[in-house]
């Protein structure tokens, strides 16, 4: 499937990295579809963050005013682009464990299967388990 996406970009070099950690959060429950940073300096040799915010078009105007509301900047710059991604599913396994989710995506000739994070790292935890080795039960079934 081809869709259009936004990216909405700013550099910052007055924010603490939990402040930023929090503007990354609230972006991301807002309906942002990724959102990531990336050290870079600025003039003076400043060094900063370049907070990035991939979007739908038709969420670009709230991401920005969150991102104005949310962050120290003053300026947010925009990219259209084109992109390709692949069909998305999820479904429940049922697992020695209980259900766990596994996010399924398809196309272009190509299928890929992944079990959600938040599950697999509960059961994890609730078992005093590593990580691999709940993997490795829940594919084993």
């Amino acid at each position: 499937m081809n869709k259009l996406v936004v990216e909405l970009c700013c550099n910052i070099d007055d924010m603490t990295a939990e402040a930023i950690g929090y503007a990354m959060d609230t972006l991301l429950e807002a309906g942002a579809v990724d959102v990531y940073t990336q050290p870079i300096y600025m003039k003076k040799n400043r060094p900063a963050t370049m907070l990035t915010v991939m979007c739908n078009e038709q969420d670009e105007e709230k991401m920005a005013e969150l991102i104005f509301k949310h962050t120290t900047t003053i300026g947010i710059r925009k990219k259209l682009y084109e992109r390709y991604v692949l069909d998305r599913r999820t479904e429940e396994v049922n697992t020695p464990y209980g259900t766990v989710r596994k996010k399924i995506s398809e196309g272009y000739g190509v299928k890929k299967e992944k079990y959600e994070y938040d599950d697999i790292a509960k059961i994890a935890k609730e078992n005093d388990l590593t990580f691999a080795q709940v993997l490795d039960i829940i594919k084993e079934k």
